[in-house]
């Protein structure tokens, strides 16, 4: 790791951008619980947490980015989650699995942070908030929501095998 990387780690080892992947996963699964993710009402939770969060830390712009991706753009999002989920509708998720992928899926969909940046760290937060099998099942989803998107930034080409095999071997 060069010296910018370890400076810009904080004392718990986290980077601004892992706590702020946390602090979005916070307001989409508060949105969640509370039966908020229409667009209004989810702009609105995410305005009340740029000031007041759960976590005594407000939501930054990084972490905001991701949460209005996912507020302006829930139905595509949830359609290109349960289509990369195979035989898992998002109803049968449970509630910390489907707030990371709706979160991470906005990520890598609409806000267009690099795969290989984006699924190591929700991974790293599905291992941390919920069970060792959601890791797996929760980078599974995401390489294949990246392999989806890839695609269709392509024009429908599907990618080679090589391409589908490079996306994975550095995640």
């Amino acid at each position: 790791m060069d010296e910018q990387s370890k400076r810009r780690r904080r004392k718990d080892g986290f980077t601004a951008r892992t706590k702020q992947r946390n602090r979005a996963l916070d307001v989409v699964f508060e949105a969640d619980e509370r039966g908020l993710l229409g667009q209004g009402d989810l702009l609105a939770l995410l305005d009340e947490r740029k000031v007041v969060s759960t976590s005594q830390s407000p939501i930054g712009d990084f972490g905001a980015s991701i949460v209005e991706a996912y507020a302006e753009n829930a139905d595509d999002i949830d359609t290109i989650v349960e289509a990369a989920s195979e035989d898992w509708a998002m109803s049968r998720m449970n509630a910390v699995d489907r707030s990371i992928l709706r979160a991470a899926a906005a990520e890598l969909v609409y806000v267009g942070t690099d795969r290989f940046h984006v699924i190591p760290e929700w991974a790293g937060l599905a291992r941390e908030y919920s069970t060792e099998r959601s890791v797996g099942f929760v980078m599974g989803v995401l390489n294949r929501v990246a392999d989806i998107r890839a695609r269709e930034l392509s024009g429908g080409r599907g990618l080679s095998e090589s391409e589908e095999a490079g996306g994975r071997e550095a995640i």
